[in-house]
């Protein structure tokens, strides 16, 4: 039963493991191919319909009517080596897209909207795998739609633009795992879904006296996200009553709030510098309590475990070269992700590491539209689990690696 619950809570509160492959925890920032060939260093000047989720801030700038779409291929390579065996991840390559659209309504007003995707994916463990009494597949979707609307003080406040959006949240979250009676196999499947509401508030300044400097800064809140779903839980018949009855099961998650803020400079109209850092208060994330049937057949019983995340403090650094005469731009960037998972919780549920990334990108412009490309490597590391007698119970090796593509195409019209 401690074994059910446990992976229970892990993956109703932490996600897929595919995105820990390249992003902080469980946490995605690729929605605009722009963004992501400059290492998502874009808080500073994002000033297209993708500012709402780079930073909202830069809404305000938005001219026109804009429209982007964007589409991205995460490939994920996971393994454990636990006891002198490899377990490579099955995890298949898994799309993420994302779309934007904002349109000026006034001299002084942008209204906006955007989807994204920015927790979650999935993560799968080959049948066989010896590990799969913790976890054996599991998927979690978080989909972000945020309303928002950019302000432009330039005419009382020259070079400041602010912006607004709300968050609404549906989410899905699915879990497949083995239970062990010996020489007999069980299994459990849970499945449930979530709403949750946030909010994030912007700000982009470009002092007039200083030409060439940008700085940009966002808030994006917390997000509870209640689940409520089925259990089916099946077993051997002299073993069944060791198990939770089929029934509800319940939790409640905290995504996390984070502050970005970003700072850029052109030393010549054609390069763009662009540095950014990003707190995420991670560290709300110390228990989760799941609500599953009781053994006894009445009533329920509530399962808790500890996962004591700690906060991170990311950095993200990106370069953008513009050939205005030929319609493209050329980019490359950094990326370094701290991981706030604990060595006594890293497992198979959640393998996660300090993550450096490497990306490049291109544009090119025909007319009123343009394409973009951004790609994305991290960088293969290796993390040992921790030694402690009881935490985790798997203890090994994770070596863990990632490519991500993203594409683009985006309209601008009007302006």
């Amino acid at each position: 039963m401690n074994k059910i619950s446990i992976a229970l809570v892990a993956t109703l509160g932490l996600g897929g493991a595919t995105a820990t492959a390249h992003a902080n925890a469980f946490a995605l920032n690729e929605f605009d191919a722009k963004a992501v060939g400059r290492g998502d260093a874009a808080a500073a000047t994002d000033s297209d319909a993708s500012s709402i989720f780079y930073n909202v801030g830069g809404l305000g700038n938005a001219e026109g009517l804009q429209i982007r779409i964007s589409g991205s291929i995460v490939a994920p390579f996971a393994s454990f080596t636990t006891n002198g065996t490899k377990i490579d991840s099955n995890t298949g390559p898994q799309p993420l897209p994302g779309a934007f659209v904002s349109m000026r309504v006034h001299p002084m007003v942008t209204l906006g909207i955007g989807f994204s995707m920015p927790f979650g994916l999935a993560l799968s463990w080959p049948d066989n795998a010896p590990t799969n009494n913790e976890l054996h597949k599991q998927a979690l979707r978080t989909y972000f739609i945020t309303p928002s609307v950019g302000v432009n003080l330039d005419k009382s406040i020259p070079g400041l633009s602010l912006g607004a959006g709300i968050d609404i949240v549906p989410s899905t979250v699915e879990l497949w795992q083995d239970v062990y009676f010996g020489d007999s196999t069980g299994t459990a499947h849970l499945g449930g879904s979530g709403m949750g509401y946030g909010g994030r508030i912007g700000a982009m300044y470009k002092p007039p006296g200083a030409p060439g400097l940008s700085i940009g800064a966002m808030y994006r809140s917390d997000v509870k996200e209640n689940f409520t779903g089925k259990g089916d839980f099946n077993a051997d018949p002299i073993y069944r009553n060791q198990l939770p009855p089929d029934g509800d099961i319940s939790t409640s998650i905290t995504l996390p709030q984070q502050i970005i803020g970003g700072v850029a400079y052109k030393p010549m109209p054609e390069l763009e510098i662009e540095a950014n850092a990003i707190w995420t208060n991670w560290s709300k994330f110390k228990t989760l309590d799941v609500v599953v049937p009781s053994t006894t057949g009445t009533g329920t019983m509530t399962i808790s475990t500890d996962e004591e995340y700690t906060n991170t403090l990311s950095a993200r650094a990106g370069v953008e070269y513009t050939l205005a005469d030929q319609g493209m731009g050329l980019r490359a960037g950094f990326i370094y992700d701290p991981t706030p998972i604990k060595p006594q919780y890293l497992t198979v549920r959640l393998p996660d590491i300090d993550r450096y990334a490497v990306t490049a990108g291109a544009s090119k412009a025909f007319g009123e539209y343009s394409i973009h490309l951004g790609l994305l490597y991290i960088i293969p590391q290796s993390r040992e689990t921790s030694t402690d007698t009881n935490m985790p119970v798997n203890k090994g090796t994770f070596d863990v690696s990632a490519f991500v593509g993203t594409l683009t195409l985006a309209g601008s019209f009007g302006k």
